[in-house]
């Protein structure tokens, strides 16, 4: 019996020592079971504001002006954003998992040249490899539009090699007016004198000989010490009109129409200077072209600012040419100085603006003249015409 006693009270113990340790078990349970609601809590306010900081990483890839590629390491395209979508013509998921030789990727090349729906354009490409504790986990390619940049810079080149042959034109005008000013003196007594006589025409051919050079270094001059403009209120209208009838005649012989779309513009500007600029581009259109061609003068403002297009159906430039069109002595023609668009450049660049260049071959030329803004003194309404 004592037996018995002794056991049941063992076995009232170990139920005690059971429902212990069952109570404590109930409680590291309950608290296991609310430390994984509080991590689960945690984590869902850690994706929230992980989606939220990716979210925003896109907006920020998307709203990029560089075009912004993701590879994966076999370099297949996983993302790319809207300045890529645009720059290369194809959507995203028709990109995702191409191989980049659909791309302009080329190896480790910094500069490519990309035909882009704005033309043709230059773009720096970096590529960084994207890494992992462990591994590579594949590349992000960068293309920056460095175009305005470099059309600086061969624009700074340009001024350079300008300002060098400027100061050695001005040496070699300075040399030859000497002797041609006394050249030009004796010629003209000379004609005075055979005036009447067989030998008047000889004498009045060496008068235009000397005064044709004379014309020529006052060109060169000109290239070497602009004069600087003398501002007053002129209509570009008025000016390319008479820009055109000053070579009407070279204009009629080649059959040869023109068109303008010209708004009445008053400039502040020098109306000579303007006239020479216009005369020199027209010339060399005409020049350019065959018989039949046709010359298409427009101008268009925009924020306060203007811009004269000419533009001719001529064969074109190609890029090599184009590259050095305003260089001085530079020349395609037989019988050409190479001054004439570095005496407009000079003529516009004084007037706080400047000239540019497009062009495709096979598919004529147009030059623009960029007028600033201090120039525009008021604008009236369109001409539309035709002549020549």
């Amino acid at each position: 019996m004592i037996k018995s006693s002794v056991e049941l009270e063992k076995l009232n113990a170990a139920f005690r020592t059971f429902s212990e340790a069952s109570e404590k078990l109930q409680t590291y349970y309950q608290s296991l079971k609310n430390h994984i609601q509080y991590l689960s809590e945690e984590l869902q306010k850690k994706n929230e504001q992980l989606k939220k900081t990716l979210g925003f990483l896109e907006s920020v890839i998307q709203s990029m002006d560089e075009a912004v590629i993701v590879l994966d390491q076999d370099k297949r395209v996983i993302m790319m954003n809207r300045t890529a979508e645009e720059l290369f013509g194809i959507k995203q998921s028709d990109a995702t998992e191409k191989a980049t030789s659909s791309l302009p990727i080329e190896g480790d090349q910094t500069e490519v040249v990309i035909n882009t729906t704005k033309g043709e354009r230059i773009f720096y490409v970096s590529m960084s490899e994207v890494k992992t504790d462990t591994e590579n986990a594949g590349y992000v390619v960068l293309f920056r539009d460095i175009t305005a940049i470099k059309e600086k810079e061969a624009e700074a080149s340009r001024n350079r090699r300008l300002i060098a042959m400027g100061e050695m034109m001005a040496t070699i005008v300075h040399e030859l007016r000497n002797p041609l000013c006394s050249i030009e003196l004796y010629a003209s007594m000379l004609h005075r004198e055979l005036e009447g006589t067989s030998y008047e025409s000889l004498a009045r051919g060496v008068s235009s000989g000397v005064q044709t050079l004379n014309n020529f270094l006052s060109n060169m001059l000109y290239f070497a010490k602009p004069r600087s403009p003398k501002l007053s209120d002129c209509d570009l209208n008025t000016v390319v009109k008479e820009a055109i009838s000053l070579i009407s005649p070279v204009i009629q012989s080649r059959n040869i129409s023109i068109e303008l779309n010209i708004s009445n513009v008053l400039l502040k500007a020098d109306a000579a200077l303007l006239k020479q600029v216009i005369m020199n581009i027209l010339l060399n259109a005409v020049q350019a072209m065959d018989s039949a061609g046709k010359i298409s003068i427009h101008s268009e403002t925009s924020n306060g600012y203007l811009q004269l297009s000419i533009k001719d159906t001529g064969p074109g430039i190609d890029k090599s040419t184009l590259d050095r069109i305003f260089d001085p002595f530079y020349t395609t023609k037989d019988e050409g100085t190479g001054l004439g668009l570095s005496i407009s450049l000079k003529i516009m660049q004084a007037h706080g603006g400047t000239i540019s260049v497009r062009s495709t071959p096979g598919e004529g030329s147009t030059f623009i003249l960029h007028f600033p803004e201090n120039l525009l003194y008021r604008e009236v309404e369109h001409v539309n015409s035709a002549c020549c």
